[in-house]
């Protein structure tokens, strides 16, 4: 198809093209994404169709083939991903989004107003009648399950909490996440716990959702909102010495990665790093490395290739590479503390079989499987983890519920659901909470957080 048929550049076609274009002459993803992805397949079965029959890709399907990334991450080239977003931003900025989408979108909004009556809305969602009605408004599968409202939600929970007195070397910003917070409580509980239990001071600061269900239906506007209030407000407390911690590895992928995308380019940045007239200062962080290390780079090739001009480029990049940089995983901060020997080792046995599944957003963070040594930790305990790169539960947070989005994404995870099937574990171990909804849906297994099974090795229950 010849991009002069398109609008123009600033078009959303035109940016998905780019995409269908540059992903078919690469052809890499054809066969790595074959199996547990549905945007790939579905980009080469149409660029092939173009070339066989001389049947041009329509604007209707470049539309459709936008929405079926789920960002889970997978895939080798993150310019590609910034351009499926750009491309679904751009669509919703031109065509506006769905009543049901922004309902759906903000997760925080829902868990609130379930939390002002949690039994009369666990009843209505739970009860057959109310929920086909509920689910038809507001755009979910007719097949989907829901989650239970809790009596109590997590912020409530906290604030009855005494203010601790301990003061330790360590303190700790807990960043929680929207559907721990108000569907599943008792993981950022069992976070609280842990932490307090090692002698370290925990603080609820004020948060918002991370950004990552608005960022993938292409909200740009709402999505920014989050992100410039998490930032104000993170920045101010890393300033006192807290560490954020995520227990959430969605919301850790945001603020660690995904936010400060190109901020280490701004002008802002290099002058304050003393890069110098010719060079621009690149800051890169070798896997399985803590320490970042730095290369320099020929300004006059790189500048017009290396810049702050992504999603988030109007929040100061100084801040966003503050918040980053003192942003951790919870497995990242305590198999830390484990490894310098400051983790409290009184645990009790936790005697089950079990098969861990280190998600999508983890991996991307580079910081491999923090929490398997803290589970192989405890005694009585057998974990298997599923070490393969590419799978996917393909839930995708908000995109699972969709009417259009359930039967890909229940086929997206079926390979990862039938590996889990044979190890038929006694429970099933992963750190994302949209992971679980998944496997709560399509297996008969207990699914937990390992925060869940290290606060019970400590507590005894």
């Amino acid at each position: 198809m010849s991009m002069t048929n398109l609008k123009g550049q600033a078009e959303p076609e035109y940016i998905i093209r780019s995409v269908l274009d540059a992903c078919a002459d690469c052809d890499t993803c054809r066969y790595l994404m074959d199996a547990n992805c549905i945007f790939f397949p579905k980009l080469y079965k149409l660029y092939d169709r173009e070339k066989e029959t001389g049947e041009i890709v329509s604007p209707e399907e470049l539309r459709e083939l936008t929405d079926l990334c789920n960002f889970c991450a997978l895939c080798p080239c993150p310019n590609i991903r910034a351009d499926i977003i750009r491309a679904k931003t751009k669509f919703v900025e031109r065509d506006g989004l769905k009543f049901s989408i922004r309902v759906l979108e903000n997760v925080e909004r829902i868990g609130k107003l379930c939390g002002l009556f949690p039994q009369l809305s666990d009843f209505l969602l739970q009860h057959r009648q109310t929920l086909g009605f509920v689910k038809k408004i507001i755009g979910i599968h007719r097949e989907r399950e829901l989650p239970a409202v809790p009596a109590e939600s997590f912020p409530a929970w906290f604030g009855k909490q005494p203010i601790s007195g301990l003061k330790s070397k360590r303190k700790v910003a807990y960043f929680a996440g929207c559907t721990a917070r108000y569907f599943f409580p008792d993981v950022p509980k069992a976070a609280v716990e842990v932490l307090r239990h090692n002698g370290i001071e925990v603080c609820y600061p004020e948060q918002q959702c991370c950004g990552m269900p608005s960022m993938l239906e292409g909200d740009g506007s709402q999505t920014l909102k989050f992100a410039q209030f998490n930032i104000g407000h993170l920045t101010e407390i890393a300033e006192d010495g807290y560490d954020i911690v995520c227990s959430c590895p969605t919301c850790g992928y945001m603020l660690k990665e995904v936010l400060k995308e190109g901020a280490y380019y701004s002008r802002e940045y290099q002058e304050q790093s003393g890069a110098d007239s010719s060079h621009i200062k690149v800051s890169v962080k070798p896997a399985g490395s803590d320490q970042r290390e730095f290369v320099f780079l020929q300004r006059s090739i790189y500048e017009n290739l290396l810049k702050d001009d992504g999603y988030f480029s109007s929040i100061s990049p100084m801040k966003r590479i503050q918040v980053a940089e003192h942003t951790f995983d919870l497995g990242e901060y305590l198999e830390a503390l484990r490894r310098t020997g400051e983790l409290k080792t009184d645990f009790s046995p936790v005697n089950a079989r079990t098969v861990y599944f280190p998600p999508c957003h983890l991996r991307e963070q580079k910081i491999g499987m923090p929490y398997l040594n803290l589970l192989k930790s405890l005694p009585g305990i057998s974990v298997t983890p599923i070490e393969s790169a590419f799978y996917c539960c393909g839930m995708a947070g908000i995109m699972g519920f969709k009417q259009n989005f359930h039967e890909p994404s229940v086929r997206m995870g079926s390979p990862l659901v039938e590996k889990i099937r044979s190890l038929n574990p006694e429970r099933l171990l992963t750190d994302c909470l949209s992971c679980r909804l998944q496997f709560n849906h399509l297996t008969p297994y207990q699914v937990f957080h390992p925060i869940e099974i290290l606060k019970e090795s400590y507590t005894g229950c």
